[in-house]
């Protein structure tokens, strides 16, 4: 890389692993970003500016929509301009008028070098590393989706308070956690209904709702149909006759 990158990313709802020979900083915009570079975890939402050193081996879940300046800088560019400082430190929250200002760098180099001697110089508040990991949390929710799970067990795991847990949970996914376990689950769910030949009760059971009637007013509330009208649905939509006709119940 022999000059910066200038970009507004979007990151998905799942972990991720990356490293490059590059120095990179991410300035939070919209939604959340989690992050865990060289053993730091850091939740990048708007204001903060995280770095990442090149070669670091680093980890990151969006769990849900977000927006994210995304520079790319070279280790030698930063080098020659003393911007080292803002990659080896702790991640900071910078002050509106400058978050303002990065949102608005578009691809120009000089505009992001006085930007980022104004992020250095202002300094920011240096972020306390969170107690709620989601990197942990949702993979494993989403990996035992049959379990009974309930926010103490959540709030537990995380060494938060419930109620502590539970507005940290919806600050960083815009959903609490019974909404969002209930989203993940009827996602299982149509899955299963797409590929298996299950009955209701055992995709029930599978995905973690107290019974079939259970399931099925959940999914009726969040599809508008019945799990079984939806699983025709979903298999006339996978034969040749069906082609034209997917669209009225599948979303």
């Amino acid at each position: 890389m022999d000059s910066p990158v200038i970009e507004t990313r979007h990151y998905p709802d799942r972990v991720l692993t990356d490293s490059h020979g590059f120095h990179q900083l991410l300035l939070g915009l919209d939604g959340a970003l989690e992050l865990e570079s060289a053993g730091r975890l850091v939740h990048v939402t708007r204001g903060v500016l995280a770095p990442v050193a090149s070669g670091d081996v680093h980890h990151y879940l969006a769990p849900g929509d977000n927006r994210v300046v995304v520079l790319d800088l070279p280790e030698a560019w930063c080098e020659t301009l003393a911007f080292e400082e803002l990659i080896v430190g702790q991640a900071r929250r910078l002050p509106e008028v400058l978050v303002v200002q990065g949102e608005g760098l578009g691809g120009s180099v000089p505009a992001l070098g006085n930007w980022l001697g104004l992020a250095l110089a202002a300094g920011g508040r240096r972020l306390a590393p969170p107690r709620l990991k989601l990197l942990e949390l949702l993979p494993a929710m989403r990996g035992d989706l049959a379990r009974p799970w309930r926010v103490a067990d959540m709030a537990r795991r995380c060494h938060l308070a419930e109620a502590v847990f539970a507005r940290q949970f919806r600050a960083l996914t815009g959903q609490s956690p019974h909404e969002w376990l209930v989203r993940e689950r009827l996602a299982l769910a149509r899955e299963l209904l797409r590929v298996d030949d299950a009955s209701l009760t055992e995709v029930a059971q599978a995905c973690g709702f107290a019974d079939s009637a259970h399931f099925s007013k959940s999914f009726r509330q969040r599809h508008g149909v019945s799990p079984s009208e939806w699983r025709l649905a979903a298999s006339d939509s996978t034969s040749p006759r069906g082609q034209d006709s997917t669209s009225r119940v599948l979303t």
